[in-house]
């Protein structure tokens, strides 16, 4: 047994872990045709992956709705939003258009169902995200500031009355909001983002070494 549920699934991840990182870099058509194989197989997982979370999402909220927990009410939506775009788009063959550019059923569904209550959506979260400002813009040390500063410039040249006032109090520096927030944007925050995405790489590649050589086994169970 303990062969079956430890040694056989190391040995499969080590043998196309290692197969799939050296494809990459040698060349050849077998490579490339062992890469598309592999990716072919990718999307079928992810398929059946997709499936797999859409039956644990309905039963979480069938037990939601099953044992009334508190808001249990708005698990009914999952199921009749799930309705409401599934249907139309198996009638309309996931076309949202007509052949003479009038709406199917499922282009009239995302127009008048789906974009507005992203939109209702959305603007709630705007809210939360006033809160979450406010949190964040408290000058507590250099840093703080930092960010406070940055995000004060930016709000200023995104609205007229704030360019009106970057003109007024800060018109004598020649330099005009819009050219500040194109500077913050492509120097300070380009490069924090740079050195995130590096450092998010480099996590990517030990998690992938880790797994391909047994240290990181969670994907074989808790057994």
């Amino acid at each position: 047994m303990k062969l079956f549920k430890k040694y056989i699934p190391l040995t499969i991840v080590f043998l196309f872990g290692i197969v799939s990182l050296a494809s990459y870099y040698v060349p050849n058509k077998l490579s490339e045709d062992y890469l598309e194989v592999m990716n072919a197989w990718e999307n079928i997982v992810s398929a059946f992956g997709f499936f797999l979370g859409l039956i644990s999402l309905f039963y979480a909220h069938y037990m939601k709705i099953k044992k009334k927990v508190d808001g249990w009410g708005y698990s009914l939506f999952v199921y009749i939003g799930f309705l409401l775009m599934v249907v139309p788009a198996i009638i309309s063959k996931g076309t949202q258009l007509n052949p003479d550019a009038s709406l199917t059923w499922l282009g009239w569904a995302f127009r008048y169902l789906y974009n507005p209550l992203s939109a209702t959506m959305f603007s709630i979260l705007a809210f939360y995200i006033i809160s979450t400002a406010y949190r964040s813009f408290r000058i507590k040390s250099l840093q703080a500031f930092v960010l406070f500063a940055a995000a004060f410039v930016l709000i200023l040249g995104r609205i007229p009355v704030g360019q009106m006032i970057w003109d007024s109090i800060l018109g004598f520096t020649k330099v005009t909001a819009g050219e500040a927030i194109d500077w913050i944007i492509g120097v300070p925050s380009t490069a924090g983002k740079r050195g995130i995405m590096i450092g998010v790489a480099i996590g990517a590649v030990v998690t992938s070494l880790k797994i391909i050589f047994g240290i990181e086994r969670q994907y074989m169970g808790k057994d």
